[in-house]
């Protein structure tokens, strides 16, 4: 079977254009196209900049480089992008000839690429790896929730989710959508975790202390002012014995290390900074648990490989990742979204004796290679459907 999977970035750091790019988007579109490529013919279009042909493991970029910019009297440099990014996929279907195609995120280029495809009758599958509910409470993604109307109104399309709480999500919005065009297939990671000594211990005074991590994108839609606003409502005694860690690139110009300035919160709540994969294996090996207060999240690869540890993950229980993640023995769940709530779940944390080898032997489920061959299993389905 040979197919075409498109997305508009990913994060590699063979690649200068992509090796600062650490999302976990970027990184597990990537990791899907490695362990698909080690059973099928994997190929990967990529919008985001022309490429030559460049094999990376088991999959192959496929040759962008050649194709002419297009554009027409008055079309503005982005139309001129999409354009000649379409030619090229145009192109590409022509040249690879492949049996499938799986469409990784929104945007105005994938949407034109969906049409390329209804033309060309070739088979296609959309996977949605963050949807924005309508009924959002964070500011911003107006223009996401433009493409997800545009995505999910395409007569007869078939979508992939990667939680089982996004789907019911997504049919809630768009009850219209087919209950048997739409699949849950959880994400998975290639982490391999390991313990790495560091001088974390000494540089944040964790000695004698219980250590949360939050790790992830500083945004209003991650959620992470909200532990500032919680943290004043837990006991006395676990205040004391805590330090949460935060992890991320700041999407927020210093909001939340202004938040906890305000409230005097500089030694227990920390904004560490932006690392790679490597380096926050330093603080895995530190931690005893994430926390992830998101208002809108995928399956979250944090939290994957946090498991992995044998890291127990705070969240809401209404989470699109509860679903997937649901172990009293794994998770502590929030009852509901209120500062309150969050700080019993931190106090629950704080006060179980956790089974880190449980949690391990849990996390195996989500590896790449399941995720990898669920992913095979549905294109085989949608081929012989066709």
């Amino acid at each position: 079977m040979k197919i075409l999977l498109v997305t508009w970035s990913i994060y590699d750091d063979r690649i200068k254009e992509f090796a600062k790019d650490c999302t976990g988007g970027g990184l597990v579109i990537k990791n899907l196209c490695e362990y698909i490529g080690r059973k099928e013919e994997a190929y990967l279009f990529i919008g985001a900049h022309k490429f030559p042909k460049i094999q990376l493991g088991s999959f192959c970029i496929v040759k962008t480089d050649d194709v002419p910019d297009v554009a027409a009297d008055g079309d503005t440099s982005n139309e001129i992008r999409l354009k000649t990014m379409t030619k090229a996929f145009e192109k590409t279907l022509n040249d690879l000839q492949p049996d499938i195609v799986n469409l990784h995120g929104k945007g105005d280029l994938v949407q034109r690429c969906i049409e390329v495809c209804l033309q060309s009758k070739i088979p296609f599958v959309y996977t949605e790896h963050l949807f924005i509910p309508r009924n959002r409470m964070f500011a911003k993604y107006d223009q996401d929730v433009i493409w997800e109307k545009q995505i999910f109104s395409v007569e007869d399309l078939h979508v992939i989710a990667v939680s089982a709480g996004m789907k019911r999500a997504i049919l809630k919005d768009f009850p219209d959508i087919s209950q048997d065009h739409i699949v849950s297939i959880a994400n998975g990671t290639d982490f391999i975790p390991c313990h790495v000594e560091s001088n974390l211990i000494k540089e944040y005074d964790l000695k004698g202390k219980k250590v949360l991590l939050c790790v992830g994108t500083l945004l209003a839609r991650k959620n992470q002012i909200q532990i500032v606003h919680c943290f004043g409502l837990l006991p006395e005694n676990i205040k004391r014995n805590i330090k949460i860690i935060f992890c991320g690139k700041d999407g927020m110009d210093g909001k939340l290390q202004e938040e906890i300035n305000k409230f005097g919160l500089q030694d227990s709540l920390i904004y560490a900074g932006t690392f790679s994969s490597e380096v926050m294996k330093e603080y895995y090996s530190v931690a005893d648990g994430l926390i992830m207060p998101s208002l809108a999240e995928g399956l979250s690869i944090a939290a994957l490989e946090a498991i992995a540890y044998g890291i127990p993950v705070i969240m809401f229980s209404d989470s699109e990742c509860a679903e997937d993640m649901n172990d009293p023995e794994v998770v502590c769940l929030a009852e509901n979204r209120s500062d309150k709530a969050l700080a019993e779940s931190i106090a629950a944390w704080h006060q179980k004796d956790w089974d880190r080898e449980y949690i391990i032997k849990y996390s195996k489920y989500f590896g790449m290679e399941r995720m990898a061959q669920d992913y095979l299993n549905h294109y085989h389905s949608l081929l012989n459907e066709k």
